[in-house]
């Protein structure tokens, strides 16, 4: 009993990393938490019981009545110089394969993937977020109409194997934003229509986001962190851990800074694609001026600090508006 020194027999049955503890039939406590284990045997419950197995705990048990911060030191004093030289070796040899194999091919895997299943993945994204983060367009349809119409020229010097709807939503989160979703649709904001006014600016965005379907970039993202992913659950283990909280928000860093690497991509690709088009590729530089204008306001930076700030940072999915500006002038140029 809690508090007492007073010795029971009793069975105890784990559930989900709690305990349940019954004397006979009849259930005494229901799915109290650990404390910690000692020994192998003695259990620490969240209510002061010490219970005492006869044996001691098998690894299955103990995995999953061990609190993780003890778990982890516990694994650590099974360490040995060895091992840990076997466990750097293979991460080695296994980033190594990935970084030169099956990045350098993520590209061409993609190619295989069929078409219409990339676009039932965009489709159920859009639906997901028109639940979240998307609202009814409140633009006029016949302004709607205008920039659709306009889009046509784009899209049919694109080469896209089919041509993906655009659509217009408001966004009190998404600000003036467009994105591009696997297969389609892109979704334009109608802070973005506001913001940049004009139709060539407005298109010229349009272009950027079908570069980005073109080179199926969102499902190479996904075909990257997925191998990724697993190369990190093949070495860390499935379970609950401080070393997988670690790895994964590598792989996000990573993904970040893979994101921002597939944005010049597109960057480049949509200025190609306007040239291709007959417009003018300074469309896309004024749009993107505008962008980081609108950027620098917002987050009250200050405007010549903001608008040659090169570097984007860790947590950025695109370059800065400094850099993008720097390398958008010396293609168009």
């Amino acid at each position: 009993m809690p508090g007492s020194s007073k010795e029971e027999s009793a069975s105890i049955v784990i559930e989900k990393s709690k305990v349940s503890i019954f004397k006979g039939e009849e259930r005494l406590y229901h799915l109290l938490k650990v404390q910690s284990v000692q020994n192998d045997k003695s259990i620490f419950l969240e209510n002061g019981i010490l219970f005492v197995t006869k044996e001691k705990l098998n690894e299955i048990d103990l995995k999953l009545l061990i609190p993780k911060n003890e778990l982890l030191f516990k694994n650590f004093d099974k360490f040995r110089l060895k091992n840990v030289f076997i466990i750097l070796l293979t991460i080695i040899l296994l980033v190594i394969g990935y970084r030169y194999l099956f990045i350098s091919f993520s590209s061409t895997l993609v190619y295989f993937f069929p078409h219409n299943w990339e676009q039932k993945i965009g489709e159920s994204t859009y639906k997901t977020l028109s639940k979240t983060l998307l609202e009814k367009s409140k633009l006029p349809e016949k302004r709607i109409t205008e920039i659709k119409d306009k889009s046509q020229k784009i899209f049919k010097h694109s080469g896209l194997y089919k041509n993906p709807e655009i659509k217009f939503n408001k966004s009190n989160i998404l600000g003036p934003n467009a994105l591009a979703l696997p297969g389609g649709p892109i979704i334009i904001t109608d802070d973005l229509v506001k913001l940049l006014k004009d139709d060539d600016l407005i298109l010229s965005v349009i272009a950027h986001e079908i570069a980005h379907i073109k080179e199926r970039h969102s499902l190479q993202q996904i075909v990257e962190i997925a191998g990724l992913s697993s190369i990190a659950w093949m070495i860390f283990g499935l379970d609950e851990s401080i070393f997988e909280e670690i790895v994964f928000i590598g792989i996000n860093i990573w993904g970040l800074k893979k994101s921002r690497d597939l944005e010049k991509d597109a960057d480049i690709i949509a200025l190609k694609l306007l040239e291709k088009t007959g417009m003018s590729k300074t469309s896309f530089l004024k749009a993107i001026e505008k962008l980081t204008n609108h950027y620098c306001i917002a987050t009250k930076i200050e405007k010549s600090v903001c608008m040659n700030e090169v570097k984007s940072g860790w947590l950025s999915t695109h370059p800065s508006g400094a850099e993008r500006l720097k390398y958008l002038r010396n293609n168009i140029n």
